[in-house]
């Protein structure tokens, strides 16, 4: 009998050991793909209220110069980098909202080509009711708003980019 030191593998410890990864790789590849969409959420859900913010600021700003911006309807390619700022004394109420564009775009287009677009609606006065959507790139599935955010992938897919709803406060019966 020959006696044989040969160390390795056989072939068929290779196949089990192979199986065995794909298995786990079938069961972590969908997992994984959920974590990466709830990222997506929460990038949206964060640049929408970065662009609320943002604007909000740019509307107060205005407003201590004199300007008032009753209402928002517009959309803000942010993918392009920054812009220039008009200088708030020479803004009046026909460039408010170019104004106010600009701000929002210089905040998100520091992000480069993933700034993305945000779309800013509503009344801004006082008493009135306005928000921000953002996604990623045109035809992207999840949008991402401030306030009234999307808590789950399913609503944030579900949402359409520039058809912003928001609910009215509940009145709290004070007179």
């Amino acid at each position: 009998m020959k006696n044989s030191n040969k160390k390795g593998f056989t072939l068929v410890e290779l196949v089990v050991v192979i199986a065995i990864i794909g298995v786990l790789a079938a069961i972590l590849v969908p997992s994984m793909m959920g974590y990466v969409k709830k990222s997506r959420l929460k990038t949206a859900n964060g640049n929408a209220k970065t662009a609320y913010n943002t604007a909000a600021g740019a509307l107060a700003d205005l407003e201590t110069s004199g300007v008032q911006v009753s209402s928002l309807d517009t959309s803000v390619e942010c993918n392009s980098g920054t812009t220039s700022v008009p200088d708030i004394d020479s803004v009046d109420s026909s460039t408010a909202v170019t104004y106010v564009k600009a701000v929002v775009q210089n905040a998100l287009g520091a992000n480069g080509k993933d700034g993305g677009v945000a779309y800013l609606k509503g009344d801004t006065t006082a008493d009135g009711i306005w928000g921000a959507q953002w996604i990623r790139k045109s035809g992207d599935s999840i949008v991402g708003q401030y306030p009234e955010a999307p808590t789950t992938v399913e609503k944030a897919e579900d949402m359409t980019f520039g058809t912003l709803s928001l609910t009215p406060p509940a009145s709290n019966g004070n007179s």
